[in-house]
């Protein structure tokens, strides 16, 4: 009788209801569901896990580009202070050599106003033994 219900599409399971379904793929039937579900929890999961890995590299990427931008900032700082180091240089050395001149002046005009003084005092000493 059971293999006449199976011809026309009808079963009888284990606790004798009757079913469209064989028994043996209604189970399996169910357990694929449950796997399904399994599955689609997992996905959910996988995709939050996702989520939130995407807002940290967000979260990064943002302190990375402002840690870059801060490093930008500094290194120009920096070249601007070694230009400003340099152009302080070369006027400094431009002080020293007008300084320099100015001291070779002073020294040939020293040694100048030496010879007038000799002279002169040689003058003084040759007019008072004259007297």
């Amino acid at each position: 009788m059971g293999e006449e219900f199976g011809k026309s599409g009808l079963y009888i399971d284990d606790l004798y209801t009757l079913r469209v379904i064989d028994p043996e793929v209604a189970n399996e039937t169910n357990e694929l569901k449950d796997e399904c579900e399994q599955f689609t929890e997992k996905l959910t999961d996988f995709r939050r896990i996702i989520d939130q890995f995407a807002n940290i590299v967000e979260v990064f990427a943002a302190e990375v580009d402002q840690e870059k931008m801060r490093a930008v900032g500094v290194q120009n700082m920096l070249k601007t202070f070694a230009k400003q180091r340099e152009s302080e240089q070369q006027q400094i050395q431009s002080e020293i050599i007008e300084k320099m001149v100015e001291l070779d002046k002073l020294k040939i005009e020293y040694q100048y106003l030496q010879r007038i003084e000799s002279e002169q005092q040689e003058m003084i000493d040759n007019f008072y033994q004259n007297q």
